[in-house]
């Protein structure tokens, strides 16, 4: 599993930048960081960045002839009403933009420019979470509707105050204070790599966690104002509606998938937590209308 890292991303760049001065050095290239940045607060993989960047910037200066310089900025843009960190890297005493293995095997898109015959430009585009109160507050607020009948629309504000997930209360926590966010991450994919264990209780999780009762009941019911055994619960019945709204998977299948004792035990305790049976989920139900 993969935990996003919130942090200021700029620094990132220039150590990225900094690792690669004795490789340009050794090509005899001048590599010049310059970003129009200097702060940007984001949720993002690191090693996803790092990886493209790397590669980029190592490939534009080999294929750079000698003398000349790779000039790498950085600025924050919006396409297609969709905002990205813009990672721009510049080179001259070349037109590269036809040697295609330059940007091969990158995960994030690239568009290059050919300005003149000795220049080209690379425009790296990195998607990203801007973690924000307001569409922290929206995430939660949000009530899928889909599959449910519509004489259960009286259930709606129950649903509201209860569809706080996971990832949203991982986004608030780090909001608050980036330490608390990272403890609720390593919770959560605590519990969602023993989602199956049916034993899988408090106890594990202290185990886990390297925590003694006090210390993980008093830390976890301040960050979700639920005690460890409903958090855990409350993360299981989570996956469980995922499993019911987007796979083929039946109650049942799910049932043993998230790590119930029963099917009626989690049935009583889906409706306990979203207000409705877990079979007005399915797809297939034909109560539904799809």
């Amino acid at each position: 599993m993969k935990f996003l890292t919130r942090s200021n991303i700029i620094p990132l760049f220039k150590g990225v930048v900094d690792a690669i001065q004795p490789y340009a050095k050794s090509n005899q290239v001048s590599l010049i960081f310059k970003p129009e940045i200097t702060e940007l607060i984001v949720e993002y993989h690191p090693e996803i960045v790092i990886h493209d960047v790397t590669q980029l910037l190592c490939n534009i200066i080999a294929f750079t002839p000698q003398t000349y310089s790779v000039e790498m900025n950085l600025n924050e843009v919006i396409v297609d009403d969709e905002t990205y960190l813009e990672i721009g890297i510049k080179n001259d005493g070349a037109n590269l933009s036809r040697i295609t293995e330059i940007t091969a095997h990158l995960t994030n898109n690239v568009k290059v420019t050919s300005h003149t015959h000795n220049e080209t430009l690379y425009q790296l585009y990195v998607s990203y979470n801007k973690p924000e109160i307001q569409e922290i507050n929206n995430n939660i607020s949000k009530i899928d509707h889909h599959g449910i009948p519509a004489y259960y629309a009286q259930i709606s504000k129950k649903l509201r105050s209860h569809f706080a997930n996971p990832e949203n209360l991982e986004r608030a926590a780090a909001f608050k204070n980036h330490a608390d966010g990272v403890f609720l991450q390593k919770i959560n994919a605590l519990i969602m790599s023993n989602l199956e264990r049916e034993g899988f209780d408090p106890d594990c999780l202290c185990k886990g966690m390297a925590l003694s009762r006090t210390q993980l009941y008093r830390k976890l019911t301040a960050l979700t104002h639920k005690p460890p055994a409903q958090y855990i619960q409350f993360v299981r019945l989570q996956k469980a509606k995922e499993y019911l709204q987007n796979t083929e998977l039946n109650v049942g299948e799910v049932v043993l998938k998230v790590g119930f004792a029963s099917h009626s035990h989690f049935t009583r305790a889906f409706h306990d937590q979203f207000g409705i049976n877990p079979s007005f989920l399915k797809k297939d139900n034909p109560d539904n209308g799809t």
